[in-house]
């Protein structure tokens, strides 16, 4: 057959498969003819672990390559590459050998193509560059044609500056209010003689007659995503620009949630605020769906996961504390009188770790002391009838999730001694206690009330946890319950135990299993068990006990980021192979392939041999 026929069908190939469907023609026959065609029979190896990087990146024209793994024990399967997929991607990683071994399963038809000459396409074509990226790590990938809000240009400081009221030192009532009301802005910031912001002014402080304390402080230039963090995470409606952000530094504009909102479009700091002070159901449901929209429509890439879960458990939080509120003005109007008791609201589970980035219903629960010299049994009932009554409003809103099937022996309603009775048998005896039921109970955030009283028990968590050896390592074990799939083949998810299957679920597969062992690592640290601390910080934190194995943690942090993605985008937990284009599933086999080594690592730290 002549060669320009051979290269022209090898060309043909090569454009219906990624990430070779983003080139020109011309591309395709350049490609075509650097190479050659190799045939092998089944059990043939392509090429072994350890081998010197090749000429030549294989495509797979027919047949099926298992790519195996090697470990202490021997080789195993580690994916099943078909039609259209690439070997020899290795030498874009590392030193260039190869990382694994490639086998045939069947009579396999391998089409060439020169390794440099692909090498200058992938820096040529983004789409090609992605590809081979996603290969080793999906961090920083972005091969999503989506935009986020979060993106979007900030004001221009001109603008800004050009809106900036100063009130200066000594200025009269009558002067703060002509500045004040005249601000188009809204707000005016208090100076001291050097010009540095001391606080702010709006029309409600005209009112009150004092000034609000100096706001948080960037520095220029400023982007979306700082400003709307900042302002989110401080839960004010205005920033202070100083020339070397801090607050030492002299003031060079303001810039309040309004503002950025007219140049991004959205105002993650004020939904919130308004969800929180809500005052019926209907007003927090609209707000709800808004803000459901609003983290949406900021999650265009994986790396948008990390502020979208910050709004939507802020947004969560919100919730919860409007319908305490709520709840507590219907309990009181029934007759029950309220408790003076000490007491803090706290969310478990998801909604607390801060691993959210769409609605979900909330685990709340409420601890109150009794060893105040106050606490009487009628305490323990108006507490009961609130939590009762919070729960059911949160189940009102048709949230996704089904909440939490309290365990013997736990209730939404407890005093102090009674969750300190529920830490204690479950850290001391985690056997008889279901410590795989209440994991849950080790991820806390503080909703309202008194943050002591969330202290002392964690206190006593620790306190716990340092005379027991046997709840962490029981715990890390548990983590291997639910592995991911192993990788997708042809049309199909293809599990660990070799079933096939079409669709898997992406929270028991990637999101379950990375928090569940980032847990552990936080456990055996004694970290703050009520700070809302996420599973990437817990993962973060990890690197600083665990230096050495910064590699599989940071890929484990890149993996959880992809699967929360996934999930958002999907709107459910189940995924649709039929959902997933091969760029997708290149990102997912990757991530999967992450989450593995991250839970073996999990197990070899903290599990003995």
């Amino acid at each position: 057959m002549k060669t320009s026929i051979i290269r022209q069908r090898v060309a043909d190939f090569l454009q219906r498969h990624v990430p070779f469907d983003t080139l020109s023609q011309q591309d395709l026959l350049e490609l075509a003819g650097s190479g050659k065609v190799k045939f092998h029979e089944s059990e043939e190896y392509v090429y072994r672990r350890g081998d010197a990087k090749g000429q030549f990146i294989w495509v797979i024209q027919q047949g099926r390559v298992e790519v195996l793994q090697e470990d202490a024990s021997g080789e195993h399967l580690g994916d099943v590459l078909g039609e259209g997929d690439l070997l020899g991607l290795d030498r874009f990683t590392g030193d260039g050998v190869c990382r694994h071994s490639a086998r045939t399963a069947n009579d396999v038809i391998l089409y060439g193509i020169a390794a440099e000459l692909f090498e200058s396409m992938a820096a040529r074509h983004p789409a090609v560059g992605r590809y081979v990226s996603a290969h080793s790590s999906v961090s920083g990938n972005l091969g999503f044609n989506r935009t986020s809000w979060l993106e979007a240009e900030a004001p221009p400081l001109e603008f800004l500056r050009s809106r900036l009221v100063r009130i200066p030192p000594g200025a009269s009532v009558e002067q703060t209010a002509a500045l004040t009301t005249g601000s188009r802005s809204g707000v005016a910031a208090l100076v001291d003689e050097g010009g540095r912001v001391v606080g702010t002014m709006t029309a409600v402080e005209l009112c009150t007659g004092s000034a609000r304390p100096c706001p948080p402080t960037l520095a220029a230039p400023l982007s979306t995503r700082t400003a709307a963090r900042a302002l989110l995470q401080s839960g004010r409606v205005e920033l202070a620009i100083t020339e070397d952000g801090t607050p030492d530094g002299r003031l060079v504009a303001m810039l309040t949630a309004s503002e950025l909102a007219l140049f991004c479009g959205h105002d993650p700091a004020g939904l919130v605020s308004a969800l929180r002070s809500a005052r019926s159901e209907p007003e927090m449901a609209a707000l709800l769906k808004r803000s459901v929209a609003m983290v949406r429509d900021g999650l265009a890439q994986p790396h948008d996961v990390d502020d979208c879960c910050r709004m939507g458990t802020q947004v969560m939080a919100a919730l919860a504390e409007a319908c305490i509120r709520l709840a507590d003005e219907d309990i009181q109007a029934s007759g029950i009188a309220p408790a003076s008791l000490p007491h803090c609201w706290v969310m478990f589970g998801a909604s607390a770790r801060g691993d959210l980035t769409g609605p979900e219903l909330p685990v709340i629960a409420v601890i109150y002391d009794d060893s105040d010299d106050a606490f009487a049994f009628t305490d323990s009932m108006y507490f009961t009838a609130l939590a009762g009554e919070a729960a059911g409003r949160l189940h009102g809103f048709g949230l996704p999730g089904t909440g939490l099937d309290w365990p013997e022996g736990a209730r939404p309603s407890m005093p102090l001694s009674e969750w300190k009775r529920l830490y204690s048998e479950t850290i001391q005896n985690p056997l008889d206690h279901n410590l795989y039921v209440r994991r849950l109970f080790f991820d806390m955030r503080p909703l309202s009330g008194e943050v002591t009283i969330l202290r002392q028990l964690e206190d006593h968590i620790v306190n716990e946890l340092a005379g027991q050896e046997m709840a962490i390592p029981l715990l890390a074990n548990d983590t291997l319950a639910h592995l991911p799939p192993l990788t997708f083949f042809r049309d199909m998810m293809l599990a660990m135990d070799g079933e096939q299957r079409d669709s898997f679920d992406i929270v028991e597969a990637v999101i379950g299993p990375l928090a569940n062992a980032a847990r552990v690592f936080a456990m055996a640290r004694r970290a703050p068990f009520c700070a809302p601390v996420n599973t990437l910080a817990r993962l973060e934190a990890a690197l600083l006990d665990y230096p050495d194995a910064a590699e599989i943690l940071d890929a484990a942090m890149d993996a959880f980021r992809i699967g929360l993605y996934y999930q958002t985008l999907a709107g459910d937990a189940r995924i649709e192979h039929s959902q997933l284009g091969k760029f997708d599933q290149l990102l997912l086999k990757t991530a999967f392939s992450s989450i593995q080594r991250f839970l073996e690592f999990t197990i070899s730290t903290f599990v003995p041999d």
